[in-house]
């Protein structure tokens, strides 16, 4: 069975599109906030699908148009999909473009976009395999429990030292929706954030757009190493 693999980039992780071979351009949305656009190719002879400038549920659009993604991937053929995102981070061994493989969520929008029940996403099997492809690669790939807040506001410090107590790693306004859409269609999932920031209830600095780039820009190396890299063992993950 050929191996399709679908790849949704977050905020400041576009550069991957030029690393596919045989590039076509089959969606383009420049007006759009996040620039989104839908493209194919080819990565080591895998077929690959990606999407950039994914949509939010803050910019209005409804649960379909923030799931289309998912819906595309499925009729494309994917059978893996990777969803990457930029994150907040609250653990304090945590630095800034550190990557976090997501073990577990907290979904603060599941009453705005209900999704299909008893879907389990995170293996401990694809859990493991990941890690060793970090280990052979030399990338400290952290884990962690991922909270999905609803934007556009980055989060407050009443919001940090909440969400501090039940142990969450790392904080956005992404992923789980799609993560749990796709799981629940039996597309395997793996979901990675860049940690783009730190947060803290003691912390008196703004977050804003421009630093979740930067910190996308200097996660780049390791990123990119990463996805090829389990784009390269699909197979063995896509049987777990």
């Amino acid at each position: 069975m050929t191996n399709r693999i679908g790849i949704i980039l977050g905020s400041g992780l576009g550069r991957f599109a030029e690393m596919l071979t045989e590039r076509k351009t089959v969606y383009s949305d420049t007006d759009s906030f996040h620039k989104m656009k839908i493209l194919t190719g080819k990565i080591n002879s895998k077929e690959i699908i990606l999407f950039a400038g994914r949509r939010h549920f803050y910019e209005g659009y409804n649960p379909g148009k923030i799931l289309e993604f998912v819906d595309i991937a499925e009729q494309y053929g994917v059978n893996l999909l990777i969803i990457s995102n930029a994150a907040g981070g609250l653990n304090r061994n945590f630095n800034v473009s550190d990557l976090m493989l997501i073990t577990s969520h907290l979904n603060f929008i599941n009453k705005i976009l209900p999704l299909k029940r008893n879907v389990v996403p995170y293996t401990r099997a694809i859990s493991e395999t990941l890690s060793d492809i970090a280990v052979k690669n030399g990338i400290n790939l952290r884990k962690g429990s991922y909270c999905c807040f609803s934007g556009p506001n980055y989060e407050t410090k009443s919001e940090i030292r909440y969400v501090s107590k039940f142990r969450i790693d790392a904080v956005g306004m992404s992923t789980v929706p799609e993560v749990l859409y796709a799981s629940g269609k039996g597309i395997s999932t793996i979901a990675i954030s860049c940690i783009t920031n730190l947060l803290s209830s003691g912390n008196t600095g703004v977050t804003d757009h421009n630093e979740v780039i930067e910190a996308g820009n200097k996660a780049y190396e390791n990123f990119s190493k990463m996805l090829i890299s389990i784009i390269e063992n699909s197979g063995k993950i896509i049987t777990n």
